[in-house]
């Protein structure tokens, strides 16, 4: 069921293919239609808005809770996904089967959100060393650090 929604506009920029950007004068607003297809989302959505605190309890279809797991980023995947992931990320193939050793010795599942939290980790801690090379390096120390 499609949905009108109107938003209020202030100015108003676009962006051609050269590069350019300039301002379109006269527009004051948008009307956008929006083909919405899982009303299970906006049910959840519009009895949650309001709420602080409390739980509550919400049947809806397994199709609809894959959806919604997928958007999320916790949907299970293969462990050969989850290591092909990690590869896609620059790691190499041994340190990604170590990692998806340590997600399975803990109580976390392999998904894709998982496997973004490890490459996060491993970008905070390559600066880390880095940050720490180079305070080293002004000192005179060499410091090696092991992850």
């Amino acid at each position: 069921m499609p949905t009108e929604s109107k938003i209020e506009l202030g100015a108003v920029f676009i962006k051609d293919a050269e590069g350019i950007v300039q301002e379109l004068k006269g527009v004051t607003n948008l009307e956008a239609k929006v083909e919405n297809n899982d009303d299970a989302l906006d049910a959840m959505k519009y009895a949650t808005k309001n709420m602080e605190k409390g739980t509550i309890n919400i049947t809806i279809s397994r199709e609809s809770s894959i959806k919604m797991q997928k958007m999320i980023g916790i949907n299970k995947i293969s462990r050969k996904r989850f290591i092909k992931l990690l590869m896609g990320c620059g790691i190499q193939r041994n340190d990604a089967t170590k990692f998806a050793d340590i997600v399975r010795k803990t109580e976390f599942s392999y998904c894709p959100l998982m496997a973004q939290a490890t490459v996060e980790w491993c970008i905070s801690q390559i600066e880390e060393a880095e940050n720490e090379n180079r305070a080293n390096k002004e000192t005179g120390k060499i410091a090696t650090k092991k992850v």
